[in-house]
């Protein structure tokens, strides 16, 4: 593993700017504290700072030497997300989450701490050709936070030729990477369906219109839909994820609410979801003589790499981890991102990072996560390392 010769001397603070994010964890677009640490740091280092961007956005500009007479001034983006989860923390870890209910279980933290890495190196370096936009966003978790970056002018004002982003995998043996041209992340949506019929005692069903039976009955239509409706190569998931309705035992109540989240990894597919969902709603309404009622919302589009920066990317993780630790046929997965919004505006890639690549490693989004903090240092040189390979930094590689 060939890291820069920079980031030994700070891993320690490194690590513990990640568990001081860990310990104070803030939710989307309520990233308070954690803005602040980051922007003290910045303008420390003597870091341009504009904060404010999106709510609770940070975006730190480096400048490097000016390019060649003639030749355009080149720029890039790296991003990375600050949010925290509505989840109680069950590990005992010296610096667990100090506020109940909330935890850093997607490795926002680590994020965060790998790009204020890199940050650090290049302020004091600084030899390269072009600008450096370092983007801190809050509310990834299903927020928008990027969207309301992007909506407040953040490619306006800090241009970028491309724009880089990575994330933990816990999947993903430690030392390994995945890239690849195309899609990388599902896009996704939240649907509810309200299933009105008629109430009654339950002793009497033949005088009611049970929303329970209908809704029973509307469950496993829908989570059918990818494998019995959808063309293989769509690529599909659909799942119910609440049912509620009804308070007693005896009684039929007058309306039960289905939630439940589809992914598709183009737009195409998603509008199938859409179509089919609501003609299994509309067949429900007449086998039980009830009323579905659905809203169907977009969350976010597909996060699709294009092929140059994941080219970059993948040439990026070869230097420093060997050519055999970085997979570039890896399937997409079908959890979602919303750095999608910055690819839609911009070329760019997002990266995955291997944490773990065992059966006990905790999964994302689980009270047993904790980042690995033997990741720092590996976020924070591919940061780096694009930087030298998008910038043509000029001194020798590291």
């Amino acid at each position: 593993m060939l890291l820069d010769r920079e980031i030994a001397p700070l891993v320690a603070e490194m690590t513990a700017w990640r568990r001081h994010f860990h310990q104070h964890p803030e939710l989307g677009f309520e990233e308070v504290e954690t803005a602040a640490f980051v922007a003290d740091r910045l303008r420390a280092w003597g870091i341009e700072t504009h904060v404010g961007l999106g709510g609770t956005g940070v975006v730190g500009v480096i400048r490097g030497e000016e390019p060649a007479p003639g030749a355009a001034a080149p720029s890039i983006g790296l991003r990375a997300d600050m949010d925290a989860l509505p989840i109680e923390e069950r590990g005992q870890a010296p610096h667990r989450s100090a506020r109940p209910g909330l935890m850093h279980a997607c490795g926002h933290d680590g994020h965060t701490a790998m790009l204020l890495g890199a940050a650090r190196i290049l302020a004091g370096r600084r030899d390269f050709a072009g600008t450096v936009n370092l983007i801190f966003q809050p509310a990834e978790e299903g927020l928008g936070g990027a969207r309301a970056m992007i909506d407040a002018g953040l490619f306006e004002r800090f241009p970028c030729d491309a724009v880089f982003a990575l994330h933990n995998a816990p999947p993903l043996p430690l030392g390994t990477a995945a890239v690849h041209a195309g899609p990388a992340c599902a896009g996704a949506a939240r649907f509810q369906v309200e299933v009105r019929g008629r109430g009654g005692h339950a002793a009497t069903p033949h005088l009611t219109a049970s929303p329970i039976s209908a809704a029973a009955a509307l469950v496993p239509l829908i989570e059918a839909i990818p494998a019995r409706r959808i063309q293989a190569s769509g690529m599909a998931v659909v799942t119910i994820g609440s049912i509620n309705g009804g308070d007693a035992f005896n009684v039929v109540p007058d309306a039960v609410t289905l939630t439940g989240t589809a992914r598709a990894f183009d737009g195409a597919t998603m509008q199938a979801l859409e179509a089919e969902i609501r003609r299994c709603c509309a067949g429900v309404d007449r086998a039980h003589d009830v009323t579905c009622d659905m809203r169907f919302e977009i969350l976010f589009p597909p996060t699709v790499n294009h092929a140059g920066e994941a080219g970059i990317a993948a040439a990026a993780l070869s230097e420093m981890l060997g050519h055999a630790a970085v997979i570039r046929d890896m399937p997409p997965v079908t959890g979602s991102e919303d750095f999608a919004y910055m690819l839609e505006r911009l070329p760019g890639a997002y990266v995955l990072l291997g944490t773990g690549g065992t059966k006990d490693t905790p999964m994302l989004h689980s009270p047993d996560y904790d980042f690995e903090d033997r990741l720092l240092p590996i976020g924070a040189s591919f940061f780096l390392k694009l930087v030298d390979l998008k910038l043509r930094t000029r001194r020798e590689p590291a």
